[in-house]
């Protein structure tokens, strides 16, 4: 991947050849919190659904005749419009894009706010969803990070079509970048057609001031407790706040991630309690990084007897890993896994320019992957010791969705 600047539009390119569909990425970045939760999902929505020139229905159509595969994202610290298309459409693709960004009408805006409320109801009956709502809602309180689906519920009606302009005009404004990954012949023209096309992807002299208002922390251990008298299976979260890709911790707590609970199979809450004790249906440790802060969580659904169990199963886990030396074989195993893991979700085109462009626009840089493996390639025993350690003295969030009757407090 190569970063060229033309006009104050950032680029990055990368040529995978004999390769036929070129993928395109623009990532806005996100600086402020939100005027209300949510705005950012329905902005994101409604670029697809309507231009000055082109209806929706239009649109989608324009999309296929072209074969361009779009789809618009809106995550916690950036908004990404991504598309796939044949290399020979790259013009016609860069044409539907500007028009996208520049003349979206939003006309669709009461159609999409109702649409949002009955997706998030929908998805609010799944227990799992509900679970993970409520524990990033409660970790996070009122960081920008909560913005979930009960959040959004609350907030959506409050959202009117000016605050959509308005925070489209500040994602014109944000830091952006351009990425595209394909197989071009000719670079400097592929660089003269996004400059001449995306004049709206320029950047500003410096990065607008992040607000203060990243900062989170857990003070002190909490219990949410969300009631389902009908439900057969209870389900556990415990999570922390913890350090992020821009921190040293970041590969350490990466590799106790894969031997506790992401690697699957071999992981240790798999075996040690769902194959030896029996205690689950699913359990699995993740480890999710963002621009301010990262979530170390794990995950068990099990039968609602076996709540405290489990929980004490979390806790005896991570005492083996905070107080017993990691094998080599365990230590080469996660990061052999770590890696075959970054490799496989960096296959095509479209792949490539997601992570690569999310890279760029946290302020990473293009050699991250290499330095990460890097990093993660050194990680020792006592590293993994350390990490379990920290963990144990850390405030944690528990949240539990099961029947009223099994319910528990922190001083059991």
């Amino acid at each position: 991947m190569e970063e060229y600047k033309r006009n104050n539009i950032n680029i990055l390119l990368e040529k995978t050849p004999s390769t036929p569909r070129y993928a395109l990425n623009l990532f806005f970045k996100l600086s402020k919190k939100e005027k209300y939760y949510g705005v950012n999902s329905l902005l994101a929505r409604l670029l697809l659904q309507g231009t000055k020139k082109y209806s929706a229905a239009q649109l989608a159509l324009e999309f296929e005749n072209e074969c361009i595969d779009i789809s618009t994202k809106a995550k916690q610290d950036y908004i990404k419009l991504s598309l796939v298309f044949l290399n020979e459409d790259f013009k016609k693709a860069l044409e539907l894009t500007k028009e996208l960004i520049l003349n979206s009408t939003f006309d669709d805006f009461e159609k999409e706010v109702y649409k949002i409320k009955g997706e998030i109801i929908s998805d609010l009956d799944n227990p799992k969803l509900k679970l993970t709502d409520a524990f990033i809602k409660n970790l996070y309180k009122n960081h920008p990070y909560s913005s979930c689906h009960t959040k959004i519920l609350d907030d959506i009606d409050k959202i009117t079509k000016k605050d959509i302009i308005d925070a489209h005009d500040e994602i014109l404004k944000s830091q952006k970048a351009v990425v595209l990954v394909g197989d071009f012949d000719n670079k400097d023209e592929i660089l003269d057609c996004i400059q001449n096309e995306f004049q709206f992807m320029q950047n500003g002299s410096s990065e607008n001031q992040i607000e203060d208002i990243f900062r989170a922390d857990l003070e002190k251990d909490e219990l949410v407790w969300l009631t389902k008298d009908d439900a057969s299976q209870a389900q556990i979260i415990q999570g922390w706040i913890v350090d992020s890709f821009n921190s040293s911790m970041c590969a350490k707590i990466a590799v106790m991630n894969n031997i506790l609970g992401s690697s699957g199979l071999s992981s240790r809450l798999f075996v040690n309690l769902r194959d030896k004790q029996g205690l689950a249906y699913t359990v699995r440790s993740q480890y999710e990084t963002m621009l301010h802060s990262a979530v170390f969580s794990m995950y068990i659904g099990t039968a609602p007897k076996n709540i405290k169990k489990s929980l004490e199963g979390f806790e005896l886990e991570l005492k083996k890993m905070a107080n017993e030396e990691i094998s080599k074989k365990e230590l080469k195993g996660a990061k052999e896994n770590i890696s075959g893991r970054l490799k496989y979700f960096t296959q095509n085109n479209s792949q490539i320019a997601s992570m690569e462009g999310y890279n760029y626009i946290m302020g990473l840089g293009l050699e991250y992957n290499k330095l990460f493996l890097d990093d993660v390639s050194n990680v020792t025993s006592e590293d993994v010791n350390k990490v379990a350690k920290m963990l144990l003295e850390m405030p944690k969030l528990i949240t539990i969705i099961a029947p009223d009757e099994y319910k528990i407090s922190l001083d059991e």
